[in-house]
């Protein structure tokens, strides 16, 4: 299907967000909050929890369900469709997912308000899934719900995504449609999903606000490690337990990370170059060149030291039931984010260099995979919605980067060529840390531009100006 050339891409239409009011956004964030579409570990949960947001999306936004196509995979992914006037134009898509992780059990009391409340105090949205990311959600629901409301017409189809099981890899939500989709011919123009922001206070050495947005993200790993070794009575202990076996292996690696590659980082430190301080602003501008003084540098900030290498680290240890009794069996689980230059191969083989061959090593296969190919920031896409962003985020710096997490959208990269992650929220180090963990939430000021973004950025990609 046809690409737009660069003299076609419409400009943004502000006009059409001035009247918008942000308390819809708020009440539609608190109604999905309250909605515990809590997915395990072992990919199990509750459906009725599903079912009740389904509700509150029919109810919310009429017009969406009343005038795009919907369509439900495996009970509880979602595509919709907003069908526009050109069939010869590519379509964008905006992806979301329903699901959130789990409140860990016995930290609910150290909420400021109930995790599942979606209750207001201090400025704030709070809730499990509010950034992440039924906040996201909302805000393309909303617009879209904004838009149809006032009779906008589009002529490049507009698709949403929005799948049930992120949290656990995506396979029977966002990764059934993207091959539905693939199948079907569709070559999405571009995509946006989770997985950058503009933050603020996080990158080392910036003080201005920087908008991140994801042109790839890491691979991932869940490995295990077993150690096996005499048990017997804790009174008599051999040397090497199994339990010091699996110690040893997890110190080795915490010492013994794999190498950097600042040339996966060169994108965002130019980008940033202008606006960073001290040493690292004074390099930035030529990474390659620079590698061995800011690799050091890097290395003293936990976020920008994961940026620039395959991060392992120790999720999860076992072994032994009885205090006096040592375990014949001891066990490690390391999560590891692959960078782009790294494999899975590569990083098996550094495991095992470093723990030695007499531990087992086994690489969850269904819930493994590479890094992702870098989007370019050289296509009209990048540029239509880098342009919204900075008309919404006027004061902060454009930067690419590599996400360290994971998304949905790696699903969509062997058939768009641009697959980007934008949230429009600003973060800073806090709402960061709330992310997976206690006091999750969305500014309530964020409402109004991160509806505005959505409404924005579906106007200059498919609509025609007046």
């Amino acid at each position: 299907m046809a690409q737009a050339r660069a003299s076609e891409i419409q400009p943004v239409r502000a006009d059409l967000v001035d009247d918008y009011d942000p308390s819809r956004f708020v009440e539609s964030l608190q109604q999905v909050i309250r909605c515990a579409t809590v997915v395990n570990d072992d990919g199990t949960y509750d459906e009725t929890t599903f079912d009740e947001m389904a509700k509150v999306l029919v109810q919310r936004f009429p017009l969406v369900h009343q005038h795009l196509e919907r369509e439900i995979f495996n009970r509880h992914g979602v595509l919709l469709a907003w069908r526009g006037t050109k069939d010869d134009l590519d379509p964008i898509v905006l992806m979301a997912h329903q699901d959130v992780v789990p409140v860990e059990a016995g930290t609910e009391s150290d909420w400021t308000v109930p995790p599942f409340s979606g209750a207001v105090a201090d400025g704030r949205i709070y809730g499990r899934g509010a950034l992440d990311c039924k906040g996201l959600l909302i805000a393309i629901l909303e617009a879209v719900e904004y838009m149809l409301e006032r009779d906008v017409q589009i002529e490049r189809t507009v698709l949403v995504v929005l799948g049930h099981d992120e949290e656990v890899g995506g396979h029977k939500g966002a990764k059934v449609i993207a091959r539905e989709l693939e199948e079907r011919g569709v070559r999405p123009w571009f995509v946006v999903d989770e997985g950058g922001s503009v933050v603020v206070g996080i990158i080392t050495a910036v003080d201005s606000p920087v908008a991140l947005v994801g042109i790839a993200e890491k691979g991932y790993m869940d490995v295990t490690l077993t150690a096996e070794g005499e048990g017997g009575h804790s009174s008599i202990p051999p040397r090497d337990t199994p339990l010091v076996q699996i110690a040893d292996a997890v110190a080795k690696l915490d010492r013994s990370p794999m190498k950097p590659r600042i040339g996966t980082m060169a994108p965002m430190l130019r980008a940033l170059s202008g606006s960073m301080s001290g040493v690292a602003g004074r390099l930035a501008g030529r990474p390659e060149m620079a590698a061995p003084i800011l690799t050091r540098v890097f290395a003293r900030d936990n976020l920008m030291n994961a940026l620039q290498r395959t991060t392992m680290v120790p999720t999860v240890m076992s072994g032994g039931e009885k205090i006096n009794v040592i375990p014949q069996l001891a066990s490690a689980h390391v999560n590891v984010r692959i960078i782009p230059g790294d494999t899975i191969a590569s990083v098996t083989s550094h495991i095992r260099s470093v723990v030695g061959p007499d531990l087992h090593i086994e690489v969850d296969q269904d819930v493994s995979w590479e890094p992702s190919a870098l989007s370019s920031t050289a296509s009209d896409g990048w540029r239509v919605v880098t342009g919204v962003i900075g008309s919404i985020f006027p004061n902060a710096i454009i930067s690419p980067w590599v996400v360290p997490g994971a998304a949905d959208a790696r699903y969509f990269e062997e058939f768009s060529a641009g697959v980007y992650r934008f949230a429009p929220f600003e973060v800073d180090s806090e709402a960061i840390a709330g992310v997976h963990a206690t006091n999750e939430f969305v500014n309530v000021k964020d409402a109004q531009r991160a509806v505005s973004f959505f409404v924005r950025l579906i106007s200059a990609a498919a609509t025609t100006a007046d």
